[in-house]
């Protein structure tokens, strides 16, 4: 069962959970550049610790080269660093382990005098420095050293795993967190909205008094002054406040409790055939020609009261904007697994601007003209109210100066 107070329970809700995903994620935001920041400096921090080792073991490659010490050069070999000898046709000079020289790394070398790069993925990721080594009688040689990164790889690993780790802990703290300062941060406006609502109720609950014994002593009046036009405008203005007053009474009372249902399967087109026969009457007074399009036998689940309402609004907003002459059309079929219940008229349409606001408490495309007519901006906002306690959904098709179509999708019982 759902009602227009469940409704806006479901705004509240709505508005919560929005809250709570900015606070989370803005939170998601700041520790993903904190996270890549972090992982950024100690993964640059590790390559300049890696490049300074290779560099120090390259310098003592270069003096024991220079001093043609070739065993230093197989001793540096036997720690974390794979030292190559490279000559200028790319020989190899002592023995090396199996991975062998990165001749790409040693060509730049010969060209630019030294290169730094990293080679392989993974495990078998390498930092590697390559130099050229110029000796006086002419001849130059390219020092490689090589060192595997596979500890610092390792070391960033378990950094990023901290770090998700982490985030996902704190993600977590921000969305129990946020959804509680959410909540503390909405009760001063639900507090607000609530005593609103009530004062809303209450105010139109006793306007209804006072409007009954003006609109009495204005019948009164019209019984002896039939021809006194400010009489009629007494009784026209009585009505249209009178409506108003319903209207707000209405949606107070299904605002602030659980208006009662009774969800039955229901023939839609005994409903929609009801309900358009009440208003015959004022179609006819106003020139307007009003059908219905029923027999397609759709059973819906709801509550038939609530549902004649629900047409009776349609119909008298579209006969209060369709100028004498304009024809009035409602239609019962089935769309899917719904039912179709749509209402066109030849009316004045609605501005595009004004489309997406006409289902708002109170608003009116045009208030001059919504005067006129005796329009209080609620009448489709009580009908969406309606069609969402059944479940279904309600849109507007129009076109100013052509005509509109509101149609409403039920499901089916």
């Amino acid at each position: 069962m759902h009602s227009a107070g469940l409704t806006d329970s479901s705004v509240f809700t709505r508005a919560r959970i929005r809250l709570t995903a900015w606070y989370v994620s803005v939170l998601a935001v700041v520790l993903l550049v904190l996270g890549v920041a972090v992982y950024a400096a100690v993964r640059e921090q590790s390559l300049r610790q890696i490049d300074s080792g290779i560099e120090l073991t390259e310098a003592r490659a270069e003096t024991a080269l220079r001093a043609n010490s070739m065993s230093t050069i197989d001793q540096l070999n036997h720690g974390p660093y794979d030292v190559y000898v490279a000559a200028a046709n790319g020989s190899v000079g002592p023995p090396n382990d199996q991975r062998g020289v990165d001749y790409a790394s040693v060509h730049q070398a010969i060209t630019a005098g030294e290169d730094h790069r990293t080679v392989g993925n993974g495990a078998n990721q390498f930092r590697i420095y390559s130099k050229r080594v110029d000796l006086p009688d002419g001849r130059f040689w390219v020092l490689q050293v090589a060192r595997s990164t596979a500890p610092e790889q390792e070391t960033l690993n378990h950094l990023l795993f901290g770090l998700l780790v982490c985030a996902l802990g704190g993600l977590i703290l921000a969305a129990v967190g946020g959804w509680f300062l959410a909540g503390k941060s909405l009760a001063p406006v639900r507090d607000a909205f609530e005593h609103q609502r009530t004062f809303v109720a209450d105010a139109s609950h006793e306007l209804r008094t006072p409007l009954a014994v003006i609109r009495a002593n204005a019948e009164f009046l019209e019984g002896e002054q039939p021809d006194n036009p400010e009489v009629r405008e007494i009784l026209r203005e009585t009505d249209r406040v009178s409506a108003l007053v319903a209207s707000m009474l209405s949606l107070a009372r299904g605002d602030a409790t659980e208006a009662p249902q009774v969800m039955e399967p229901i023939d839609l087109d005994i409903v929609v055939e009801d309900a358009v026969a009440s208003l015959m009457p004022i179609a006819h007074e106003r020139d307007l020609e009003l059908t219905v399009g029923t027999g397609a036998g759709l059973r819906v689940k709801g509550d038939a009261e609530q549902l004649r309402q629900l047409i009776v609004l349609m119909v008298d907003n579209a006969l209060r904007y369709t100028p004498p002459g304009g024809r009035i059309h409602v239609q019962v079929t089935r769309e899917g697994s719904n039912a179709l219940l749509t209402v066109h008229d030849t009316g004045i349409g609605i501005p595009s601007a004004a489309v997406p606001h006409v289902f708002e408490r109170f608003y009116r495309a045009d208030e001059a003209r919504n005067r006129e007519s005796g329009g209080s901006g609620l009448g489709l906002a009580i009908a969406r109210e309606l069609v969402e306690r059944h479940q279904g959904k309600i849109t507007v098709d129009s076109a100013e100066g052509i005509g509109s179509t509101f149609a409403v999708q039920l499901p089916l019982a």
